[in-house]
């Protein structure tokens, strides 16, 4: 998927989508974290979809999008990346 394809399946706004790629290598970084979180969900894109909004204890019960949102791209794809090969 492109980043606009992901950013399209995630439903966020225009403002959210520049808040996302005002950052550094962020275009990258979102099609990584959503192919990476879709392998994880057997490649459900609906499923991924609802892990990136829904509230998480390990981000202090914040979603991966909010946590991105605020400049906290790299942790979210640590996180992912960690989940995809280690689980």
């Amino acid at each position: 998927m492109t980043v606009d394809q992901v950013f399209d399946a995630w439903g966020i706004s225009d403002l959210q989508r520049a808040q996302l790629l005002d950052q550094s290598d962020a275009a990258h970084q979102v099609v990584t974290i959503n192919d990476a979180v879709c392998r994880i969900f057997e490649l459900d894109q609906d499923r991924a979809t609802s892990w990136i909004r829904r509230p998480n204890r390990a981000f202090d019960n914040r979603s991966a999008l909010d946590l991105m949102l605020t400049g906290d791209i790299e942790q979210v794809r640590l996180y992912v990346m960690y989940h995809l090969y280690n689980a």
